[in-house]
């Protein structure tokens, strides 16, 4: 259960952050915010319960892109710029995910 709890801690900080910039773009609605916040805790939940017998970090990058294809597609068709901040942002904060919800795992 100790690895469900640092997912959810883990998406739950990610997912404030990721909604802090989000304040810097214009005219989104409130259910963006809502969608991507729950969106990081649910990609928390999935790299702290997966088994791929790979790097943790590179375990992160796979799930949240896999998580985040479909909102990438829509971002990618509404602004080019959009959809490379979040591309970037997905595979960043997706690496430091999985670096860190292993790092605690295996204490």
């Amino acid at each position: 259960m100790k690895k469900y709890i640092s997912g959810i801690i883990a998406g739950i900080i990610v997912g404030i952050f990721n909604c802090i910039f989000l304040l810097f773009a214009k005219d989104l609605e409130i259910t963006v915010f809502i969608s991507t916040f729950i969106t990081w805790i649910v990609i928390g939940v999935l790299i702290s319960s997966v088994n791929f017998k790979i790097n943790s970090v590179i375990k992160g990058i796979i799930v949240s892109l896999l998580v985040s294809l479909p909102s990438l597609i829509y971002t990618f068709a509404s602004t080019i710029f959009g959809g490379i901040w979040t591309l970037l942002t997905t595979i960043l904060v997706g690496a430091f995910m999985g670096y860190i919800i292993d790092k605690i795992n295996k204490r």
